[in-house]
């Protein structure tokens, strides 16, 4: 009897690795390029727009409540979380109010604005604001540079 048992045991191991690989191979980075340059574009014209009078124009903020979002606070805030983690905390908080919320796309591209400044590349696939495809994106940035962000 326990032979069979240790069969079957075994048969389910054998039959949950694939599904396991295709979990692992499911997950995505920042890394992967999962936004567009065109949303980069359409983010820092937002950005400047909505979100500069606090967080200033070059992402050092110019209002001592607002976070910088470039560097070591960013990078502690942002690294090893989700690109919907980050969507929801800026889609809730963001612009404070009684300003009004901005459209869900704007905020995503804003999101793809400020990965971009500190240095991630932007790929050809256009992140949309779906919650669940969101959580799925890990955001890694790479190492940081001396003298950091984005020059244009």
């Amino acid at each position: 009897m326990r032979s069979v048992s240790a069969f079957f045991a075994w048969g389910a191991l054998v039959a949950a690795l694939p599904l396991a690989g295709a979990s692992a191979q499911s997950a995505r980075t920042t890394a992967d390029g999962v936004f567009t340059e065109a949303q980069v574009k359409a983010g820092e014209t937002a950005y400047q727009s909505h979100c500069a009078g606090c967080h200033g124009l070059d992402l050092k903020k110019t209002d001592a409540e607002a976070p910088d979002l470039t560097e070591g606070p960013f990078r502690f805030g942002w690294q090893g979380k989700t690109v919907g983690e980050r969507f929801d905390k800026i889609r809730t908080t963001m612009p404070k109010q009684p300003l009004p919320r901005l459209e869900d796309q704007m905020y995503v591209d804003i999101i793809a604005y400020i990965l971009s400044f500190n240095g991630v590349v932007a790929g050809n696939e256009t992140m949309s604001p779906n919650a669940a495809k969101l959580e799925a994106i890990t955001i890694d940035l790479p190492a940081a540079k001396s003298g950091g962000g984005r020059r244009r």
